[in-house]
């Protein structure tokens, strides 16, 4: 199939797979550094390992799988290697949403895609270095995809606070839990999708985007939810990197348990618990509350303007999830997600760290520990 194709593949088992975007440091200033053309040079045999838009960045792609305690095996095994090749290279590696201190403009990645995207996005690209985790989740259809992507769009807040890992930009403790989704927002096609009736539907606005010259391939939409059709997969793209692994399996286990919970709601015709608001102008307001606030933040659940704690949310959602949570075999995993809910987000650990050395090159340090420390087991 073609790469612009829009059949969407299908797939009969609710499969999951990841994509992680990883700051490439060194190792003694624990600054960005574009060291993406010598590592991908040192590895040519792992088409798992890839560039991204910038040379401070290394994407590792996982199989596909069917449940997470295979995703972790499939992961580690490979952020192992990666990391001991970043080593040899006189690299680090860590995990964040953004890079606390980092001040100078990012280099672009020389391959034509990338350049382009460059010429496009003139000045705003060389801001662009931020550092997302994507999660696919299989889906039966297209109709399917586009129908669980809207029923979704209301707890993408839930998902960034969750995830919320970059409140230092250029050194700066910015007050926002979540920077990254904030610079992201400066850029023309990222944020909230819009609603479809159907695949038509959607599959008829990339071929306008595509006439326009918006866009030559799906993945070129940059929203944070997409349908993948080649993979047919449906893509939740709002997430920042996590500092640990462990962290990355919780939130992959949430993401497929929530799709697959709405999925069989849309399939049966049932009501979808806890209700959330759809209407666009609450999700962008909820999205921009819990990129501030975190898993603090108040979100707005219905039309009224009444709100309600995230963390009250999430334990809701939860409970909700608790069925389709045993049979994909992720309970443990969302546990572990309640257990941490009220210390555990990343940027709580990272504000912690500054605020007891007011060091931000101790804050990137103590990341790249915790990954280091994750992956030899101390």
């Amino acid at each position: 199939m073609p790469d612009d194709a829009l059949e969407f593949a299908g797939s009969k088992y609710p499969t999951v797979g990841i994509e992680i975007e990883f700051q490439l440091l060194d190792p003694v200033s624990f600054d960005l550094v574009d060291g993406i053309l010598p590592l991908l040079r040192n590895y040519p045999a792992e088409p798992r390992v890839k560039p991204e838009f910038t040379q401070c960045t290394v994407e590792i792609n996982s199989s596909v799988c069917t449940d997470i305690d295979e995703l972790r095996s499939d992961i580690t095994g490979l952020t192992k290697e990666l990391k001991r090749r970043c080593v040899g290279l006189g690299f680090a590696l860590c995990g964040a949403g953004t890079h606390p201190f980092s001040l100078r403009p990012a280099a672009i990645t020389p391959l034509p895609h990338y350049v382009q995207m460059e010429q496009r996005m003139v000045y705003l690209a060389h801001t662009l270095k931020t550092y997302a985790l994507h999660v696919h989740v299989g889906m039966p259809s297209g109709d399917a995809a586009i129908a669980v992507m809207s029923m979704l769009k209301p707890y993408l807040p839930i998902l960034l606070a969750l995830s919320a890992s970059s409140p230092f930009w250029q050194g700066q403790d910015t007050g926002f839990a979540s920077f990254r989704q904030r610079v992201l927002a400066t850029m023309r096609d990222y944020g909230l999708p819009p609603s479809f009736a159907s695949w038509r539907q959607f599959t008829q606005c990339f071929e306008n985007l595509r006439a326009a010259g918006a866009a030559h391939v799906v993945r070129d939409i940059h929203w944070d939810i997409r349908p993948s059709p080649h993979y047919g997969t449906l893509e939740v793209r709002v997430m920042d990197v996590q500092p640990t692994l462990a962290d990355t399996f919780i939130l992959a286990a949430l993401v497929q348990t929530l799709e697959v919970y709405l999925l069989r709601c849309w399939q049966q015709k049932a009501p979808v618990r806890p209700a959330m608001l759809q209407q666009w102008w609450a999700q962008k307001e909820n999205c921009f509350r819990a990129s501030q606030r975190g898993t603090d933040a108040e979100i707005i659940v219905d039309e009224t303007g009444r709100v309600l704690p995230i963390k009250a949310l999430t334990r809701e959602l939860m409970a909700n999830l608790a069925e389709t949570a045993c049979e994909l075999k992720t309970k443990k995993w969302l546990d572990q997600l309640e257990a941490g809910l009220d210390t555990g987000r990343s940027y709580f650990r990272q504000r912690a760290v500054f605020s007891e050395t007011r060091s931000l090159r101790n804050v990137v340090a103590s990341m790249v520990d915790e990954l280091e420390a994750e992956l030899i087991g101390r």
